[in-house]
């Protein structure tokens, strides 16, 4: 009977956990998409487009559907130089 009840605990644990995450993700897909909305009767640019004509992104963060949470120089040379075959050559 306990191991019942060990295995139902962790099971909800589980639950509880994907729901927090999925809440979490559907907060900040609504933040995204109530920022394009302001601005999408400005005249103005969004703040992140999303793919340039040729399907390629500008390089940087703000350039990204979903940009990390921290970013530092050796992260900006390899976006840089992507999709270019030869490392960046800061360090």
């Amino acid at each position: 009977m306990a191991l019942l009840r060990m295995i139902g605990s962790v099971a909800a644990v589980g639950v509880v956990a994907g729901l927090l995450l999925e809440n979490r993700r559907l907060r900040e897909e609504l933040e995204r998409s109530r920022r394009d909305m302001q601005h999408a009767g400005s005249g103005k640019a969004p703040p992140s487009p999303r793919r340039a004509i040729d399907g390629v992104r500008p390089a940087g963060p703000e350039s990204m559907d979903y940009p990390p949470r921290e970013w530092d120089a050796v992260d900006e040379a390899a976006d840089q130089s992507f999709p270019a075959s030869d490392p960046p050559g800061r360090y």
